[in-house]
């Protein structure tokens, strides 16, 4: 792997792993300030290790797998959470996860083509937006749903998660480029 691995960047994504499973008890011990808090600076951790990466000249391989696994993590403890105290339904939860695996998959065949991790992609990002705003929502004031347990919200975050797995599908076809 190039770059360093203990950069500032990377040492914030590693901090979210740490932070999302501690959002996860505080929702559910039902202590929800607590854990708004604690999710929320991990998702703007998301935002900043990656800003700080490349303002700085400090981007790396470690970091394009370090954030990635990060945020999934973050996604699948706040969500166990979520489905815990019935902020939403197991189904949802699933399809986030099992998306998850298949992109950590695809990254994995990836870098047997390009031995660099990949780049995220505009249409993830925009998924993990979405799905942080209809989690924390969720979180505070959870809004019973209307079409398979989601509300507009929840159908947004959905549709979200799969365009953003989507984006990823035409990135693994042979002689694609791998950036974004």
């Amino acid at each position: 792997m190039k770059g360093p691995f203990l950069s500032l960047p990377n040492c914030m994504s590693i901090a979210r792993v740490p932070l999302s499973l501690l959002a996860a008890v505080l929702l559910v011990r039902r202590e929800v300030p607590a854990a708004v808090i604690v999710a929320t600076v991990a998702i703007l951790s998301d935002w900043l290790d990656g800003a700080l990466a490349r303002s700085s000249g400090s981007e790396s391989e470690w970091g394009r797998i370090l954030d990635p696994v990060a945020d999934k993590i973050g996604f699948l403890a706040f969500g166990i959470a979520l489905v815990v105290t019935g902020g939403v339904p197991l189904w949802l939860l699933l399809v986030v996860a099992g998306r998850d695996a298949l992109i950590a998959l695809g990254g994995l065949l990836l870098l047997r083509r390009k031995p660099e991790p990949p780049r995220s992609n505009i249409p993830g990002k925009l998924s993990s937006l979405v799905l942080s705003v209809y989690m924390i929502r969720q979180a505070v004031a959870p809004v019973p749903g209307t079409v398979l347990g989601l509300d507009w919200l929840g159908l947004a975050a959905l549709a979200a998660v799969v365009a953003g797995f989507l984006g990823y599908i035409p990135r693994m076809a042979p002689g694609q480029e791998l950036e974004a």
